[in-house]
């Protein structure tokens, strides 16, 4: 039960760490640009995105990274990667219908799977023997590796520019720190067997 109490409330910290940093003071608002010209990039999208998905430009052709069965396709591989050498490089998630800004069931679904996330963390932690400090410690490691992991190699492999890849990766260092340290204070010491 004290598993359950503890990722609650650690789990009400990172939902009001994640409104304040986001939302109320825009600490990460470097993380995104502005179009210029955001009716003409809509417009296209609409006229050349038929489904919901992530969508990568250029567009990688059909067995690129083996070798070339014929001159068409090794000639679509050279044209790819001159594409892709000239630039732009991007990555569009997209969704063809709008919704509402925000809507409660998207909080809803957030704190769910920070609960979640907030129970797991309580389930690591608990194991660890000795007090506070070194399940904070413990805690903040585990945040550390996960940003890292994510959002480090995502940033990496997909070229995501480096604000937004710092943006995400302190955010959540932070966040779970936080909810480590009042998962740590809450649960109850465990002696070293």
């Amino acid at each position: 039960m004290r598993h359950l109490f503890a990722a609650f409330v650690a789990s009400i910290v990172v939902f009001f760490w994640g409104f304040m940093s986001w939302a109320a003071i825009g600490i990460w608002d470097f993380a995104f640009s502005s179009a210029r010209n955001e009716t003409a990039i809509t417009e296209s999208l609409r006229s050349s995105l038929d489904a919901d998905g992530t969508y990568i430009l250029p567009v990688m052709p059909e067995g690129y990274g083996q070798a070339p069965i014929n001159e068409e396709q090794k000639a679509a591989f050279e044209s790819y990667e001159a594409r892709h050498r000239e630039g732009p490089i991007a990555m569009v998630f997209y969704r063809a219908q709008g919704g509402e800004v925000m809507p409660p069931i998207e909080l809803v679904r957030g704190f769910g799977i920070e609960f979640v996330a907030s129970l797991l963390l309580a389930c690591i932690l608990s194991a660890v023997p000795g007090g506070f400090s070194r399940r904070a410690y413990l805690g903040f490691t585990i945040a550390l590796f996960a940003s890292t992991a994510c959002y480090g190699v995502m940033g990496n492999f997909m070229r995501m520019p480096l604000p937004f890849v710092f943006a995400f990766w302190a955010d959540a260092i932070i966040a779970w720190t936080l909810a480590s340290m009042v998962i740590a204070k809450m649960l109850p010491a465990r002696l070293q067997a």
